[in-house]
């Protein structure tokens, strides 16, 4: 309501003495002239002096008209988020519900009592946000593959940017993240705290206990030697406490080669090798699997594929570097450490001076003896001879460049290092980002991603689902992507949008958007890949609190090496060979695999037949030419979870050339992690200013909200000064002079 605020221009101390002054004057005064005015004249006198004296000593006071501003019309907005991921669907409410009925139903009631006095909109979440109904949300089924509350508390910022009345969300979740790592969810929380939007959560708990077996390997490919003995590690994890003992067994090309039977406790991880050879060069896939227990959750997680290729040589990679660098220095230590690698490095040390040097293991005839290393190195003064010439760049499977590699790259070498991709066996690795400070068009055709120049920044990369499938660091960490918890890279090149037949494998989040940060395309026979930032050597140097991750880096890169090695060209006694993008597919994304032919000793076209345990039938499938001689794409689409088989037909059943398995899988962590994480949400809750809510006492919930909008929102008004008001000045005038005027006519003037 309105009102007369008084805040003194002087302080009370002077301004009473002076209101005391000011009494004494008039009292004086008119006791002196007692005498000489009688009457009313005397009284009038006195009055208008009285009030000439008062009208300066109230504008002293400042006294200020108070009027409350209205606020905006509209109401604040709440918006409620209810969890709709598959672990939602786990059935263990206190109330018999699953947690996601529960979530329904405390939603509808939410929306019921508040949208009175409070604009209430609904959304349903997994990865993204989606927009919602109270019936829509009552007959959908929590079906989402993963949980991204970083993404999802970002797109509910975003629905409003300035909502003047406020704003807050109610989430309604078990908590349960698994899509990056909390660092993304705690910046989108601060973006919350920011705009004033708090979020109160409600976490839904339950006690059950999912039962399930799950096999991962370590490495799911590997290179050797003929007649090597290979180490396969195994990691065998038990969720619940059904089983005490697992019987294990390893297959090649179905037939069983051996098998364990394996003690294992209650929510135990079990490691556990075995040791695999041949005595011929040539691709082999072995499969790990464990029997289902019964009650299983899901049997998709019971096996596991190993892509054994064997060798009559190693794997040679040329390295070339423009400067020596840190990264260099610790990428060459940790392939030359590969004894299945044979490494040559060249680095630019000055002008028309190039260190090269070549790192070879050198075995004895026994196979127990132990791996030693022959370092010999040589001084060169030609750069593009490396890649120019045939007989130099042929007897390489993988070259891998660093930054400022102009001086390799010349017009010659670009033509013979596109030849060498399409027709050959080999791969290019593009170490740190762009090669080059500028891009050629002959280059940039080889590709994946375009840069654009930009302001030196730093980011952390995260798998992304195509990373994750790839398995390349199982069993490495305490999560399935590692990476986000790893230092920061750094790039003075933002890389662009990938091109239309590139796969990102890692991503990483600059400027509030996605970048691609380790991408990949395939140039005939062989991969083109992009290794995105600079500084990856503090991955290899990590403090001691950081130990435990200490073997990501050297993972990362054993991997990539392997993964790129088993997917090159043609051998020389091979006429075809089919192979998939990747060994593990999600459910939403097409499936896909690439055919490549040695079309001069194949007459017609082969036909290749899909099967699996969900198709009701064989699906035949059409080979698509991709561009390249000799390279055929196969899309299968997508597909339902399950284990899938493409075969050449008509080929003998033993060529394993002619054949590609591959796992179609949804994000299993959503569904056998179900454990509710009320810390996320009490972080949640604590970073935005909310606060957690527990049972359905809306009063209590609303009394909150009212506390924070009152808080966030006070009551606002407008304040009107009286001294500043020009009609006050004039009226003080008049009345002095009318005062005067009056003294003056009655003589005391």
């Amino acid at each position: 309501m309105s009102r007369i605020l008084f805040d003194p221009l002087i302080p009370l101390s002077l301004w009473f003495p002076l209101f005391l002054v000011g009494a004494a004057f008039l009292a004086c005064f008119g006791w002196s002239c007692r005498k000489r005015l009688v009457g009313p004249r005397r009284l009038e006198i006195l009055t208008l002096m009285t009030v000439a004296l008062l009208l300066p000593l109230a504008v002293l006071l400042n006294p200020t008209w108070n009027e409350p501003i209205p606020p905006p019309p509209g109401k604040p907005l709440l918006t409620i988020l209810v969890d709709q991921s598959a672990s939602m669907e786990t059935r263990d409410a206190v109330t018999g519900r699953s947690r996601y009925e529960e979530a329904v139903h405390l939603a509808e009631a939410a929306a019921r009592y508040f949208e009175t006095n409070y604009e209430v909109r609904l959304f349903g979440f997994d990865r993204e946000l989606k927009n919602a109904t109270v019936d829509g949300l009552a007959t959908t089924e929590p079906a989402g593959t993963s949980t991204d509350l970083a993404t999802v508390l970002d797109q509910a910022m975003k629905q409003e940017t300035e909502r003047p009345q406020g704003q807050l969300a109610l989430l309604l979740s078990d908590g349960v993240h698994n899509a990056g790592s909390l660092a993304r969810v705690r910046e989108s929380l601060a973006k919350a705290r920011a705009m004033a939007a708090p979020i109160f959560t409600q976490t839904l708990t339950g006690t059950s206990e999912v039962d399930d077996l799950e096999l991962e390997l370590a490495l799911s490919q590997e290179i050797a030697f003929a007649a090597q003995h290979v180490p396969v590690t195994v990691y065998l994890r038990q969720r619940g406490r059904s089983a005490t003992s697992a019987r294990v067994v390893l297959k090649l090309d179905g037939e069983i080669l051996e098998e364990r039977e394996l003690d294992i406790a209650a929510d135990d991880t079990l490691e556990t090798s075995w040791t695999v050879t041949q005595p011929k060069s040539g691709l082999y896939r072995y499969e790990i699997a464990v029997e289902p227990i019964p009650g299983e959750k899901t049997v998709v997680n019971n096996s596991a594929s190993l892509l054994l290729r064997i060798v009559e040589e190693p794997v040679r990679v040329l390295l070339l570097e423009g400067k020596p660098y840190w990264d260099t220095k610790y990428l060459v230590r940790t392939l030359s450490a590969d004894p299945s690698i044979e490494l040559t490095s060249v680095v630019r040390i000055a002008e028309d001076r190039l260190h090269r040097r070549r790192i070879v293991s050198v075995t004895g005839t026994d196979l127990d003896s132990p791996v030693t290393k022959a370092d010999n190195w040589t001084i060169e003064t030609q750069a593009d001879r490396f890649l120019s010439e045939n007989e130099q760049l042929d007897q390489y499977q993988i070259v891998v460049l660093g930054r400022d590699a102009e001086t390799f790259l010349s017009e010659a070498a670009l033509i013979r290092l596109k030849k060498w991709l399409a027709e050959g066996t080999g791969s290019l690795v593009c170490f740190r980002g762009s090669p080059t400070s500028l891009i050629n068009e002959r280059l940039g055709q080889l590709l994946p991603v375009r840069w654009e120049p930009s302001q030196e920044s730093r980011f952390r990369v995260q798998m992304t689902a195509a990373g994750q499938s790839l398995r390349w660091l199982s069993g490495v960490g305490d999560s399935s992507d590692p990476l986000p918890e790893m230092p920061s890279l750094a790039t003075v090149s933002r890389p662009g949008s990938p091109k239309p037949l590139a796969v990102v494998l890692a991503s990483a989040e600059e400027n509030g958007q996605t970048v691609p940060a380790i991408t990949y395309q395939p140039v005939g026979n062989g991969r083109v890949v992009v290794v995105e930032g600079a500084g990856m050597w503090r991955w290899a140097f990590l403090p001691p609190t950081y130990q435990d991750r200490d073997e990501i880096y050297a993972a990362l890169w054993r991997s990539l090496v392997r993964w790129l090695v088993s997917n090159v060209g043609l051998l020389p006694s091979q006429n075809l060979a089919l192979r998939t993008d990747t060994t593990i597919f999600s459910p939403d994304e097409s499936a896909g695999a690439t055919l490549l032919l040695r079309e001069d000793r194949i007459e017609e076209l082969p036909a290749i037949e899909l099967t699996g345990g969900t198709l009701e039938k064989p699906r035949q499938i059409t080979p698509v030419p991709a561009g390249e001689p000799g390279q055929y794409r196969l899309i299968f689409g997508r597909l339902p979870e399950g284990h899938y088989r493409a075969a050449v037909t008509g080929n003998r059943k033993d060529d394993v050339t002619a054949l590609a398995e591959f796992d179609v899988r949804g994000n299993l962590r959503e569904r056998l992690d179900v454990t509710p994480q009320s810390d996320v949400m009490q972080l949640i809750a604590r970073d935005t200013g909310g606060a957690e809510f527990i049972g359905n006492d809306w009063n209590d919930l609303s009394r909150q909200f009212n506390e924070h909008l009152t808080r966030v929102h006070p009551t606002r008004s407008m304040q009107t000064p009286l001294w500043d008001r020009w009609w006050v000045l004039v009226g003080i005038m008049i009345l002095w002079g009318s005062c005067w005027t009056l003294r003056r006519a009655s003589g005391l003037v």
